[in-house]
């Protein structure tokens, strides 16, 4: 963890971690199921491993609902594996 990026470092390898997870992991579920499915699943496990709210680590940032084509705009744009 990166005291003057306030945990980016530890925040990107960890989203790399979950990123490569999907891609080998769960690969044929995600060509099966459409996008809203996944992100709602993703939403929901999420809820589940944080039953006390947000952990005290998590940014300031707000939670906002992405319109569909923001969202696939930024999946497009994320780098390849």
């Amino acid at each position: 963890m990166n005291d003057k990026t306030g945990g980016i470092d530890e925040t990107l390898v960890l989203r790399k971690q979950l990123a490569i997870s999907l891609k080998f992991h769960h690969s044929e579920t995600l060509k099966q199921i459409p996008l809203e499915v996944a992100v709602q699943v993703m939403a929901s496990v999420w809820d589940a491993c944080h039953p006390e709210g947000l952990p005290k680590h998590s940014s300031d940032a707000a939670t906002a609902i992405i319109p569909k084509d923001q969202v696939v705009q930024s999946i497009h744009k994320a780098e390849p594996f």
